[in-house]
């Protein structure tokens, strides 16, 4: 059985009238197909949860029929037609009103409340005519508006607009519906093409979808309304390296890095860049900046260590996968670097041992995993162990012919000394 809303029957016994959730959305629907001009004002009250749980439920309602009263005491000279929402929220629908008299209206409605109590309500405004909205969207698009108010703080009046809709995109996108995002994204495109983050937004989302034709069509629109705008910049090099096109993004990269040195994203995305270009020396001085501004980053501690590791500065790469570890203990290809450098080092080999298990154990399937673990085995004499990983190794692609020989000869002369 549902809760009673808060005040609930208090706001029955003085409105008896008032619609409540659906009903007002019926009315809404009712009554916005024969207007005009029209708007919708969604009040919701500040900090809601908070009120209820420090103030107590009684209190709680004395706010929200306070609200309520003067709610309708404005619907005695204007033509209001309101109701609640749900436990936080009412909504008002303003016939023939434009966007600055909606707005008035709604700080009206904080003034009188401020008079009368300390509490404080956010108002969502949304109107029509608003191209390209039919008439029976504003009171979707006023909930919308709030959500934009919740990002100026309490007691706000924001009015609909596109950065209301690229709220909302972003909202959908985090909910993995990137499809009704999209959709979104565009729909603010009508209302401001100008907007360089919508643009950039919606490049994002065709990425996800492997749409590059289409992300790189945002991004380079993004970039070309701000060519100082690094994410467009950053963003546009990703779809090409996406694509294949290493030496585009490397480039674009650079232009990225130009316009914010301090980037640590853009920076680690050009020492993969010269990483796969075999430019070890140049990808190190990168990833080297680049660590100091993601020092959570397991991938960029690993990117690090792989570089120390071809340079041969073992004990550098040693502590760079620690770290990477530390951020990431599923690092199966950390797991297994470590416990191989270990086993270079002659140190901890008891250590190295448990650490390429578990990356094997993480990652059953490759053959390189495989191969390091027998080596240890070996290392640590324990032939039997060393040669069934070994012989795993080579079934998943590995050359271990030469290992697999060792490991039976000792484990041949072992038997011979017993």
């Amino acid at each position: 059985m549902e809760q009673p809303l808060v005040g609930e029957n208090t706001l029955k016994e003085a409105f008896p009238q008032m619609p409540v959730g659906e009903a007002f959305h019926d009315l809404f629907e009712s009554s916005v197909v024969s207007s005009g001009q029209s708007a919708v004002l969604i009040i919701r009250i500040d900090d809601f949860d908070k009120m209820l749980e420090h103030l107590g439920k009684d209190i709680t309602s004395d706010v929200v029929v306070r609200l309520a009263r003067i709610i309708d005491g404005l619907s005695k000279t204007r033509a209001i037609k309101w109701g609640r929402l749900d436990q936080e929220q009412f909504a008002c629908f303003c016939p023939d009103i434009d966007e600055a008299n909606a707005v008035q209206l709604a700080k009206e409605i904080q003034r009188r409340l401020d008079l009368v109590g300390k509490e404080t309500v956010s108002i969502g405004v949304a109107v029509y005519p608003f191209w390209p909205f039919e008439k029976t969207s504003i009171l979707a698009n006023a909930q919308k508006a709030l959500d934009h108010a919740a990002f100026f703080g309490p007691n706000t009046v924001t009015p609909f607009d596109a950065v209301s809709l690229n709220i909302s995109a972003d909202k959908l996108y985090q909910y993995g519906d990137i499809d009704g995002a999209i959709q979104e994204f565009n729909k603010a495109l009508i209302v401001d093409p100008q907007n360089v983050n919508v643009h950039n937004s919606l490049g994002v989302c065709y990425g996800v979808q492997g749409k590059f034709d289409l992300a790189i069509d945002a991004f380079e629109t993004a970039a070309r309304l701000d060519p100082k705008d690094v994410m467009a910049t950053y963003n546009l090099g990703l779809a090409h390296l996406k694509q294949g096109d290493r030496d585009k993004a490397l480039d674009l990269f650079l232009k990225a890095h130009s316009l914010d040195g301090k980037n640590p994203e853009v920076a680690y995305q050009i020492g993969m860049c010269y990483r796969e270009m075999g430019r070890t020396d140049a990808a190190l001085e990168y990833f080297e900046n680049a660590a100091k501004g993601l020092p959570k980053a397991a991938r960029m501690f690993r990117a690090l260590g792989d570089c120390y590791l071809e340079k041969e500065r073992f004990h550098e790469a040693a502590k760079a996968y620690e770290k990477a570890i530390k951020r990431k203990p599923t690092d199966a290809k950390s797991l297994s670097a470590l416990g191989h450098l270990y086993g270079v080092l002659g140190e901890n080999i008891e250590i190295a041992i448990v650490l390429c298990r578990e990356s094997t154990t993480i990652d059953p399937n490759n053959g390189l995993y495989r191969y390091r673990l027998g080596k240890l085995y070996f290392q640590a004499k324990n032939y039997e162990k060393a040669l069934e990983q070994f012989k795993m190794a080579a079934e998943l692609g590995e050359d271990c012919s030469k290992r697999i020989r060792e490991a039976e000869d000792a484990m041949e002369l072992s038997v011979d000394k017993a």
